[in-house]
């Protein structure tokens, strides 16, 4: 049992804590929790945690009082001025928090299944380009092939009819995917698989940039210490590695076709019209995922991404500090139009 005079020291340590130190120990009490579910009761309401945000709000109003311990109406106005800034800049924080563990659990259960399964779809429509290529090919040979009586020729016909069920997949370059320049060359077009690879792209960079944004919070706004839930963090993790690993796995693929049919997209580039079998931007390995250009891309989203975090969290501060008199919808826009702008105000 804490004794009175051991009681009265901790109340004069939580007393001296700063907004920031009272949001790392709340983050601190996260990572103590094996899921975000575990740490939020059940009769808590969402998104909240009532006893550390009562024991925090009680210390700083405390705080403010020891700072300004006067009657007079000037310590009176300093004291709540004083109070309602701490407050608010524990609120911020808190807010912080809660939202980065709700839109990282979302972006990850959300981008990573999306990405992976573009991915997945991606390299099983380039399968049957390369499958309906030895298809075509195997036609050709079966069509000059001469039977040798009646029974051959049935099964020759039968043959070519299954291999006409492969043939319709083409993804190779064609006339339509490029228009012809007055000096020569030609000026060709995004292909279907291009837009899909670069869109696989900005799904893996979103969620990358989730990751890194955590990082930048954290290091200035939590003293580096971890912001996620555990289970939470671990997810992000998860759907990481996957999306690191499909796209390795792509780009592996990409390397094998570039090497089995290299030979012939040089012999057809040769001809007249340079037309080739090849994907359109496979050879220019336009195609191929840059994973390292992947990770700027999401560090540059990172840094904009943490700004709109903290931008939405010093609004949510600050407005739960109004208080609820007949200005507060006026206070609120006003609040809004000063963190976002007068022009996201509708």
């Amino acid at each position: 049992m804490t004794s009175q005079s051991g009681q009265k020291r901790l109340d004069a340590a939580e007393i001296a804590l700063t907004p920031k130190e009272w949001a790392i120990r709340m983050v601190d009490a996260f990572r103590k929790s094996p899921t975000r579910k575990d740490y939020y009761q059940d009769n808590a309401p969402p998104k909240e945690a009532p006893e550390d945000i009562g024991r925090a709000f009680t210390a700083l109003v405390d705080q403010a009082e020891s700072r300004y311990p006067g009657k007079k109406p000037e310590d009176a106005r300093a004291r709540y001025k004083l109070a309602n800034a701490l407050r608010v800049e524990y609120r911020v924080l808190f807010r912080l928090a809660v939202n980065i563990n709700e839109d990282v659990a979302k972006t990850a259960e959300v981008n990573g299944l999306k990405a992976a399964l573009k991915l997945a779809n991606l390299r099983q429509v380039i399968l049957q380009d390369a499958f309906g290529r030895t298809a075509r090919k195997a036609k050709e040979w079966v069509e000059e092939y001469k039977p040798a009586d009646a029974d051959e020729e049935e099964n020759r016909q039968i043959m070519l009819k299954e291999l006409d069920a492969y043939t319709d997949v083409y993804l190779g370059e064609t006339w339509s995917d490029s228009l012809p320049l007055p000096g020569g060359g030609r000026l060709r077009f995004p292909s279907v698989i291009e837009e899909w690879v670069a869109d696989v792209v900005a799904t893996a960079a979103e969620t990358l940039a989730h990751r890194a944004a955590v990082k930048v919070i954290q290091d200035k706004h939590f003293d580096g210490h971890p912001v996620l839930f555990l289970d939470t963090e671990a997810n992000l993790d998860a759907v990481t590695k996957t999306l690191e690993a499909c796209i390795a796995d792509f780009n592996d693929y990409l390397a094998l076709r570039a090497e089995l049919f290299k030979t012939e997209w040089d012999a057809e580039e040769e001809e007249e019209d340079g037309i080739t079998s090849a994907i359109p931007g496979e050879r220019e390995g336009k195609l191929t995922i840059d994973i390292d250009r992947v990770r700027k891309l999401a560090e540059h989203r990172a840094v904009k991404l943490a700004g709109e975090w903290v931008a939405l969290a010093k609004f949510q501060g600050k407005v739960e500090e109004l208080p609820r008199d007949a200005d507060h919808d006026a206070k609120m826009t006003a609040l809004y139009i000063e963190t976002y702008g007068p022009g996201k105000v509708s």
